[in-house]
């Protein structure tokens, strides 16, 4: 149903959101904006989340690396999982990658 897409989307975008309110945002930062959510590192790299409804899909593009993922809700284990079935977990996977990227520990 699109009401559950869209607040497994609003309660995803909230938990990512939160720890960067203790961060310097000279070293990450995060913005909400017209459904997407975009992290910007201190490099200038960035982190981008999209909802994509009509496929009921989460991607996230990391233009810097030129990776870019597409993640399904599981109901079964409650995560975001890529949609090639390589086992991305999208939570553990932005917070590894924020680990290698700024040096901070980021528990969403």
């Amino acid at each position: 149903m699109e009401t559950d897409f869209r607040k497994k989307i609003e309660d995803t975008f909230k938990r990512i959101e939160r720890p960067f309110d203790a961060v310097d945002p000279d070293m990450a930062e995060c913005e909400m904006s017209m459904g997407s959510m975009t992290i910007t590192l201190s490099d200038g790299s960035r982190c981008i989340l999209s909802t994509q409804p009509s496929v009921k899909q989460l991607w996230l593009a990391l233009a810097a690396k030129g990776m870019a993922y597409h993640f399904n809700y599981d109901p079964a284990q409650g995560v975001w999982l890529d949609d090639k079935g390589r086992g991305v977990e999208l939570v553990s996977f932005l917070e590894t990658y924020l680990k290698e990227a700024t040096g901070l520990e980021f528990k969403f």
